[in-house]
C-alpha cells in the first residue's frame, strides 16, 4: 500500500477516543444521570399525576394547565420520574408515558456510563439510530403520543382540571 493510500484509509477510519476521554465523558453522563435520578427519588410524587415539580424551589403550576385546564406536552414528567425510581411503573406510565420512557432511559444511561467508566471504552451497543432525523421524529412521536394519552386518560377519568 502506498503512503497516499494509507493516509486515505486512515482518514476514513473511525477515530477511537482514548480511554481517558471516554472515562471523562462517562463520568459526566453518570453524574448527570445520578443527579436526575436522585432528585426524582427525593421528590414525593403528586398523586394527581402532575405538579410534582412544584416541590422544586421557584416552580409554579403549569401555565397551560392553569389557563386551559389541559396539560402541556411535558405535564407529569417529573411525577413519572418520581414514580419510576420507586418501582411504581404503572403509576409512572399513567402520569406521563414519555416521562416513564425517559426515566428508564436515564437508568440505562447510568448503567451504560458506569460500564464505560470502569472499562475505559464505550460498550458495543447500537441502541440509538445514528440518523438525527429519525431520532428527532421518534422523540416527537413519543412526546405527542404521550401528550394525547395524558389528555384522553385525564378526561376519561376526570383527573384533569378541565373546565
Amino acid at each position: 500500500m502506498t503512503e497516499r493510500a494509507a493516509r486515505a484509509a486512515n482518514a476514513t477510519a473511525p477515530r477511537v477516543p482514548s480511554p481517558v476521554t471516554v472515562r471523562l465523558w462517562a463520568a459526566l453522563f453518570l453524574a448527570g444521570s445520578l443527579v436526575v435520578l436522585g432528585m426524582a427519588a427525593w421528590l414525593k410524587p403528586d398523586p394527581r399525576g402532575f405538579g410534582t415539580h412544584q416541590q422544586l424551589v421557584g416552580q409554579g403550576p403549569c401555565g397551560m394547565l392553569v389557563l386551559t385546564g389541559l396539560p402541556c406536552p411535558t405535564c407529569g414528567m417529573t411525577t413519572a420520574f418520581a414514580y419510576t425510581v420507586r418501582g411504581q411503573w404503572l403509576r409512572a406510565i399513567l402520569a406521563q408515558p414519555a416521562g416513564f420512557v425517559f426515566a428508564l432511559t436515564t437508568v440505562g444511561l447510568a448503567g451504560f456510563s458506569g460500564a464505560a467508566l470502569v472499562r475505559g471504552r464505550w460498550p458495543r451497543a447500537r441502541l440509538i439510530p445514528r440518523d438525527p432525523q429519525r431520532v428527532f421524529l421518534g422523540l416527537l412521536i413519543l412526546l405527542l403520543g404521550a401528550w394525547a394519552f395524558k389528555i384522553v386518560f385525564g378526561l376519561a377519568t376526570h383527573t384533569l382540571p378541565y373546565r
